[in-house]
């Protein structure tokens, strides 16, 4: 089978970053090697998400010790004038011979606000629309000298513009999508979840009469030779985090998502499955491997940026756990079922994962 397949590219490195201890300093050796653990292990690109580090110019500094692959780099729509993230996407494409993909971010209230940007969830994806046209228009015309002694130009590496790619599962989201991107990502959940995400999503491309060249869902992943050693490793992170800990991350996600109207004890699940992992933890108890088993070999772990998913929707922390036989299986019904052809992974330590998906998985999906 043939999948796109990149690898997360983050500060957010650690043998478990959620917990105390397990974060580790921002080193740039690391960083480095990390890119380059990627590019030599034949993905075909990095996704620089968003966190407190500027992402373009981390991204930038990485892609000076690579060649080859992609860089999907995260913005926020009207953070910085259209123009000019044209021109500084120019600059980057120029430098690494058109390597730069850009991953649409509509980001939630609280962050956004602290950038002065205050309009809603639904009208920044509205107000998006037009600041990723200009942004693909300038991006076209290439940047000019304002000097007007040396008639020095950058042109557009990319002769079809900079790929779009990008989320949105609210009304707004979804048509937003469906008016600009090229690639329409979502969380990776149940194969019907998925089939459905992108069903919606082909929806409001038709209607904009447009299509996509490619869907794409994000998920972390173990895999090591056998599926019990995957099995293993990927309890083992429950284990390491314990039940004080992930009582306290699941808290802080409900108290944030509910606005303080819920909290761990008042918080009602919206499925048997996610009450029965909240039940097992209010009792002080882990939930068994086999109770956090999503479907086949899909599993709700715990990433940098979400912790058990105890919500259904939004962010998700799902994992592929098992043989390169068994994910290559899984991938496989999604590419089937829901039409998957790309895939954004992430496992941690990042390098060491990668790693594993390097030599055990990628030689499969190529």
């Amino acid at each position: 089978m043939a999948l796109k397949v990149l690898w997360y590219l983050s500060f957010a490195d650690g043998t478990y970053p959620w917990c105390p201890g397990g974060l580790y300093p921002i080193d740039f050796e690391r960083y480095r090697t990390l890119a380059q653990t990627i590019e030599q292990g034949g993905f075909y690109g990095a996704h620089v998400a968003t966190w407190p580090n500027d992402p373009f110019i981390s991204a930038s500094f990485a892609a000076s010790y690579t060649r080859r692959i992609k860089f999907l780099i995260s913005f926020y729509s009207r953070m910085v004038p259209a123009k000019l993230l044209a021109q500084q996407a120019l600059t980057f494409d120029q430098l690494t011979q058109g390597r730069l993909l850009v991953n649409l971010v509509n980001g939630r209230d609280n962050i956004m606000q602290g950038y002065g940007i205050t309009t809603s969830h639904a009208d920044r994806y509205t107000l998006g629309i037009d600041y990723w046209r200009k942004f693909a228009f300038s991006y076209a015309q290439g940047s000019k000298t304002y000097f007007p002694n040396t008639p020095l130009e950058i042109h557009p590496q990319q002769k079809d513009g900079v790929q779009l790619w990008g989320t949105g599962d609210s009304t707004a989201g979804v048509a937003h999508a469906g008016e600009l991107v090229n690639v329409y990502m979502t969380m990776l959940r149940e194969v019907a979840v998925v089939s459905e995400k992108f069903h919606k999503a082909q929806q409001a491309a038709q209607a904009a009469k447009r299509q996509f060249s490619g869907l794409g869902a994000l998920a972390s992943v173990v895999v090591r030779p056998t599926d019990s050693e995957a099995l293993a490793h990927f309890y083992a992170m429950f284990e390491a985090t314990g039940v004080e800990v992930l009582r306290d991350k699941i808290n802080e996600s409900i108290v944030r998502r509910s606005g303080g109207k819920f909290n761990f004890a008042t918080f009602v699940a919206p499925d048997a499955k996610r009450a029965g992992w909240l039940a097992r933890l209010r009792q002080r108890q882990l939930p068994s491997l086999e109770e956090l088993r999503l479907e086949n070999n899909l599993y709700a772990g715990i990433t940098a940026w979400s912790t058990l998913d105890v919500f259904g929707t939004g962010s998700s922390s799902a994992y592929l756990v098992g043989s390169p036989d068994s994910i290559v299986n899984t991938l496989n019904r999604y590419q089937q079922k829901a039409g998957l052809n790309v895939i954004s992974l992430s496992g941690w330590p990042l390098q060491e994962e990668a790693d594993y998906v390097a030599k055990l998985l990628l030689p499969r999906l190529s």
